[in-house]
């Protein structure tokens, strides 16, 4: 190949070049001019940055749904079971008959003194005059009366304390540790729970709190009906892995008690309202009046005034004016106007570039 045809081929290859660069210079240039104000907006985006007032303060309480009456029968060693009036998992009212049990001793001992009352009355004895014997008498009302005090312990009914629902439990293989053969339980439930030792001055009894039924999702009103001041023995599972704390109970009870199950797991939250917000002090400007802030009420200017606990040169601690989830500008200026769009095209969303 000859020294021009070398030139020729160079000239082509950068005749090529430049007509892509002035065709990318050109499409550049075109976008530009149909979207004019895509820098403003870019700029304003980068320019606009937003607080968001925290949340309040929120305090959570593990546990479980328990019965608020239970109780178990147990049958001591002089007794057994007589007659069970009742059927397993059925319902029953207060005062109906559970069951009857018997004392095998004491009922051997009436047998043995009525034995004895039979023997006396056939004696038939009496005196010269056709009376019966007195000391044979005396002996007879004895014996009637120790067989009353006996009747007593022979056979023993035990009826329900309280309204609700009868379970007849399995003997235990544990002969150390036993189990009940009835248990009643009340149909009404709360919630048994513990809050550990820097939660608990927060709370107050008749507090309303929203309780989490993890099994079924469901979420429920209830009220704090008890605090104790005193450390628990025993800590629930899921406090177990904070066991440097020291817990105490807290029980919880339910407006509505319909979807309650009995060992259900739960998580209480109560919110501590009344707590001050912390802003950047940045964000705080100054009229002749107070001072106030600019809120972002969907990408729209909203002045709202602030009333001033404390401040440094970081932060500033509002002491009322805002509310939990407010988004105020971190850098608002002089300039500044309610109502004002807070970007150049009000059409762009207020949170998008925002930093919070």
């Amino acid at each position: 190949m000859s020294f021009f045809e070398k030139l020729n081929k160079k000239v082509k290859i950068g005749i090529c070049i430049g007509i892509v660069v002035c065709l990318g210079s050109g499409v550049f240039v075109w976008w530009k001019i149909k979207n004019p104000n895509n820098s403003a907006k870019d700029q304003a985006e980068n320019q606009i940055e937003t607080y968001t007032i925290a949340d309040n303060e929120k305090i959570f309480v593990n546990g479980t749904i328990v019965p608020k009456e239970s109780k178990d029968f147990n049958i001591s060693a002089d007794n057994e079971i007589d007659k069970i009036k009742v059927e397993n998992g059925k319902s029953v009212k207060k005062g109906d008959l559970l069951f009857t049990c018997k004392n095998n001793a004491s009922i051997s001992e009436i047998e043995s003194l009525k034995a004895q009352v039979d023997d006396l009355k056939k004696q038939n004895i009496t005196n010269s005059e056709g009376q019966a014997d007195s000391s044979v008498t005396v002996e007879i009302t004895k014996l009637n009366t120790q067989i009353s005090v006996l009747n007593k312990k022979a056979y023993t009914s035990v009826y329900a304390p309280f309204s609700g629902k009868v379970y007849l439990n399995e003997p235990s293989e544990n002969v150390e540790q036993p189990t009940s053969f009835m248990t009643l339980q009340s149909n009404e439930f709360y919630m048994k729970g513990q809050a550990n030792e820097q939660d608990l001055a927060k709370m107050q009894v008749d507090q309303t709190v929203k309780v989490l039924i993890f099994s079924t999702n469901q979420t429920l009103t209830g009220r704090i009906s008890f605090i104790s001041d005193r450390p628990s023995t025993q800590v629930n599972d899921m406090n177990i892995e904070q066991g440097s704390l020291s817990y105490y109970d807290v029980n919880i009870a339910f407006n509505d008690e319909n979807k309650l199950v009995n060992g259900f797991h739960a998580q209480a939250s109560l919110e501590i309202s009344g707590g001050y917000a912390k802003v950047p002090s940045s964000a705080i400007l100054k009229s002749e009046e107070s001072p106030y802030v600019f809120k972002d009420l969907d990408g729209i200017l909203k002045k709202q005034t602030v009333e001033i606990e404390s401040k440094n040169d970081e932060y500033t601690v509002i002491k009322s004016g805002l509310s939990p989830n407010d988004i105020i500008l971190r850098y608002p200026t002089e300039d500044m106007k309610e109502g004002d769009p807070i970007y150049p095209d009000s059409s762009i969303n207020s949170e998008e570039g925002t930093v919070n």
